[in-house]
């Protein structure tokens, strides 16, 4: 049963299913594990690029892209954008640092860190939270579909 962990949807066993289904499907139920997850990174993707409220933000979730794998489903992102980290999850604000220009207040340029728990993220996080009814319904589906092909009985 699929459960939300730390900004993750976990799906219990699904590494054992994977396993079976190769056994008996092949490639064919390993393909129809990467379009069920591909279809699922889409989701979280078309969510956060939503969730991004500044233009910073916008430019980092335009970066984001899903990937096709059969383990997990995946979001990539940030290439070319050196303040993905940032625009995703803020920065202790008003902190002095030292430049080449002399000890200077910043990382105001993002929005305040809100930590690593439950709440971290202002984009790609707060979707994957925001979408998990449909993540697990999506992908529920996508395993029933799987298993009554595999196991037509």
């Amino acid at each position: 049963m699929p459960r939300l962990k730390s900004g993750t949807v976990a799906v219990e066993g699904l590494d054992e299913l994977r396993r079976e289904l190769k056994k008996l499907e092949g490639d064919q139920a390993t393909e129809a594990l990467k379009d069920a997850n591909y279809a699922v990174a889409q989701l979280v993707v078309s969510a956060a690029q939503g969730w991004a409220s500044t233009k910073m933000e916008s430019a980092a979730a335009a970066t984001l892209k899903p990937a096709r794998q059969a383990a997990r489903a995946q979001v990539v992102g940030g290439a070319g954008i050196a303040f993905f980290g940032g625009a995703e999850f803020g920065a202790m604000q008003n902190q002095a640092r030292n430049t080449s220009r002399g000890t200077m207040l910043g990382w105001n340029q993002f929005k305040a860190w809100r930590g690593n728990g439950s709440s971290a993220g202002h984009f790609l996080y707060p979707a994957i939270r925001g979408e998990t009814d449909n993540i697990v319904e999506l992908f529920s589906d996508a395993i029933d579909k799987i298993t009554r092909d595999a196991f037509p009985d």
